[in-house]
């Protein structure tokens, strides 16, 4: 009996242990499937959330990347379009700038031209509203030589705010020649645009009347420095045809002891120089200038060959036929300058000659 009950433990307990295999056998397959759906789910999400991240920084590090242009000195609308060209964006900030011309135009920029921006990068652009308005000045009394450097002065710093209406008006007057006697607009007219000035200008008294010089006879050179201390007017021409001494001046007009206004105009004829130094060459300039309000500083001068600069002659002249006769050696460089700018430059050769 004890025998048999000890066999059907065992056999009990065998079988508990087969159907617990079964029983566990059956509930394996349900939690591998569940954790399988799990761990995929888990890696569906993962592998979505690093492709976001992937995909947000390679947008970002994806754009492209411009350089910034130069549109100083470009009007406002014409700046935009070339910044929109480039995938840039403008903001704008208005400001007073020291030049009337520069109004509506871009003064400044940040960044500055050729930085390297990202797409779509914002440029501040500075434009200018024009300068503060400015008030005509009273230039009645000042000398119209005077007006035209102060003119210049006040472009550099406000740029062209007042123009010259030319040519003056020029009448007789007491005031010394070139002193302006009236303008239009008058003084204290605010100037907010380009403004053109008309000037009533002097041209000295009426009625001045000077003695003519006797010149025939006199060596050219000796001829030409002293007219040009009269401070007369005066032209050069050349002759081969009339009786005299070569290099001297053989007729003039006016006739000579004459009383003429003192503006009249002296043309001295000389006959060509015959005997020059070896390598030396003689010839006139000759050039039509503007006529001018008032004479103004002629500047002549030599350059050597071996690049010296020197002074030949230095007067006054009212415009119109410049005529300078000169004998200079062949190879130099003859400039004749007015106010700083060179209206002639000739090199002297014998295909100059004249």
């Amino acid at each position: 009996m004890m025998s048999e009950n000890f066999g059907y433990g065992k056999n009990d307990q065998l079988r508990n242990q087969e159907l617990k295999y079964k029983q566990r056998r059956t509930r394996d397959p349900e939690s591998k499937l569940f954790r399988t759906i799990l761990f995929f789910s888990l890696g569906t999400l993962a592998v979505a959330l690093l492709s976001a991240v992937l995909t947000f920084i390679l947008t970002l590090e994806g754009k492209e990347e411009t350089m910034i242009p130069d549109v100083g000195g470009m009007e406002l609308a014409n700046a935009i379009i070339e910044l929109q060209d480039k995938g840039l964006y403008a903001t704008v900030q208005l400001r007073y700038s020291d030049k009337l011309s520069d109004k509506g135009t871009v003064i400044g920029q940040d960044p500055e031209p050729g930085a390297v921006v990202k797409a779509t990068s914002e440029v501040l652009l500075r434009v200018s509203k024009g300068v503060a308005v400015e008030k005509l000045d009273n230039y009645v009394g000042w000398s119209i030589i005077e007006l035209e450097s102060h003119l210049k002065s006040l472009e550099s710093v406000l740029g062209p705010i007042l123009t010259l209406n030319r040519p003056y008006i020029r009448v007789f007057d007491t005031s010394p020649p070139g002193t302006i006697l009236e303008q239009q607009p008058t003084p204290g007219t605010e100037l907010t645009v380009l403004t053109e000035l008309q000037l009533v200008v002097s041209k000295g008294p009426e009625g001045q009347i000077t003695l003519v010089r006797d010149y025939t006879g006199m060596e050219w050179r000796e001829a030409l420095n002293s007219i040009i201390n009269s401070g007369k007017p005066f032209i050069f021409t050349v002759t081969r045809d009339e009786e005299g001494e070569a290099g001297t001046i053989v007729s003039q007009t006016p006739e000579p002891d004459r009383e003429v206004p003192t503006d009249t105009l002296h043309q001295l004829v000389m006959l060509e120089p015959q005997e020059l130094e070896e390598d030396f060459e003689f010839g006139i300039i000759e050039r039509d200038l503007p006529e001018y309000p008032v004479p103004v500083p002629i500047i002549v001068d030599r350059i050597t060959s071996s690049g010296e600069i020197e002074n030949i002659l230095t007067f006054d002249h009212k415009g119109g036929l410049l005529t300078i006769p000169y004998v200079e050696r062949d190879g130099s460089t003859i400039v004749v300058r007015i106010d700083n700018e060179d209206v002639v430059r000739l090199r002297v050769t014998k295909q100059a000659l004249q």
